[in-house]
């Protein structure tokens, strides 16, 4: 594992301190002090902060002629600062994979005086903190991060720099940050992970199988909509006839497959999801193998009305540690029931006060995502939920953990 921290350079935002000359105290003959454009400077008269220069050339004759007067330079420009990591984050679900990530991170100097005077090391300060934000993003992303780039990486990073308040910290504001480098790396001699990989792909391939036969699977029914001359057989009890028929392997699911326009509504490859991840086609675990988190199955299973689907929401939510939940069908300009319905759900957070979501569920839900409002301390909160950018008909309580666990 390693990074380049040991490449940061204090000096890209702050110059040492120069200790100016002030000459005579007298107009047009002291001293004189110019401040680069994109930079500011931040002075002190006898050790003790003084005022903040803009660009421009100063004249030195206003400041006292028996003090020392020092400046500080300090780069306010927009700048980027650049982390690379190697084997330095592990991605935990479904199983462990390490990567090598690069980082991209837009700042800027907010507080000239408070990097001048107080902070030692700043531009180092704010890697650590960079490490920190993306180690607490990494370690709830799953592999969907390497195909989608690291999106979703950049984006819970920035929001952890943000909350942060850098600004009051150390000076310095953070506008963005990019994934410019994902790649993931095999497991190596971690025996463990090696275990976990083949357990994980023993259990694919049995999700694999399964559902192939599932979807091939010859039944009465397909054969009167498919094949009525052999239903007919089977109706009338011709066992011999059924019987050259499976000698001849013309009943063998995988023979219809290969049969032409036998099974055209059947297409084995939708049953892979992200990563070549089998979803099942009833009661399976889909990609969230290893988790206790409750997920919808794929298209092949029996959909559920809205009303069985928001009791099994409101179940899930309720079971939170705390929670209060309270619903209502939503109406329409008329006061009829227009099918969908809202749900307020509040959470204690561990570092005291409440978290409050106001959820929509459509008339189309699951299928169409709901919206989500977030309350913090009863204010509102900015919140993205990487949840709802990939739903795929997960259920809410998913959103409300993902919540809490931002919002602490």
């Amino acid at each position: 594992m390693s990074t380049n921290r040991h490449l940061i350079n204090d000096f890209d935002i702050i110059r040492p301190q120069q200790l100016l000359d002030k000459g005579l105290p007298l107009p047009f003959l002291s001293g004189k002090y110019v401040v680069d454009e994109g930079w500011c400077a931040v002075i002190t008269e006898g050790g003790a902060f003084k005022e903040i220069l803009d660009p421009g050339t100063h004249f030195l004759s206003k400041y006292h002629f028996f003090r020392d007067v020092k400046a500080t330079a300090i780069n306010v420009k927009l700048n980027t600062l650049t982390v690379s990591t190697t084997r330095e984050f592990t991605i935990q679900k479904p199983l462990p994979v390490e990567i090598n990530l690069d980082v991209a991170v837009e700042y800027q100097v907010r507080d000239p005086r408070r990097i001048a005077t107080e902070i030692t090391t700043p531009l180092t300060s704010l890697y650590d903190r960079v490490i920190q934000a993306i180690r607490s993003a990494v370690v709830y992303a799953t592999v969907d991060e390497i195909r989608t780039q690291g999106e979703g990486i950049a984006q819970a990073s920035l929001q952890r720099l943000q909350a942060m308040q850098l600004t009051k910290i150390i000076g310095v504001e953070v506008s963005n940050v990019l994934v410019t480098t994902i790649k993931a790396t095999d497991t190596g001699s971690d025996a463990l992970a090696g275990q976990q990989m083949n357990e994980f792909t023993r259990i694919r391939d049995w999700q694999l199988d399964n559902a192939i036969v599932q979807g091939t699977r010859v039944t009465p029914e397909w054969l009167m909509m498919n094949r009525p001359e052999l239903y007919a057989q089977l109706a009338a009890g011709n066992m011999e006839v059924m019987k050259e028929l499976i000698d001849k392997g013309l009943l063998d699911p995988a023979s219809f497959l290969n049969q032409p326009n036998s099974m055209p509504n059947f297409d084995p490859s939708k049953l892979l999801g992200a990563f070549n991840n089998p979803v099942m086609t009833s009661g399976g675990y889909g990609s969230n193998i290893g988790t206790n988190t409750p997920m919808i199955t794929d298209q092949h299973s029996a959909p559920k009305d809205i009303n069985t689907r928001i009791r099994e929401d409101i179940g899930y939510l309720k079971g939170l540690p705390g929670a209060k939940v309270e619903s209502k069908s939503g109406l329409d300009e008329d006061g009829i029931p227009d099918g969908s319905f809202d749900i307020l759900l509040a959470m204690p957070r561990a570092s005291g006060g409440a978290i409050t979501l106001y959820i929509n569920c459509p008339k189309g839900y699951p299928t169409e995502p709901p919206t989500v409002e977030v309350e913090v301390d009863n204010e509102d909160a900015s919140f993205q939920s990487a949840v709802l950018r990939r739903w795929s008909g997960q259920y809410l309580v998913e959103i409300a953990r993902e919540t809490k666990q931002y919002f602490g």
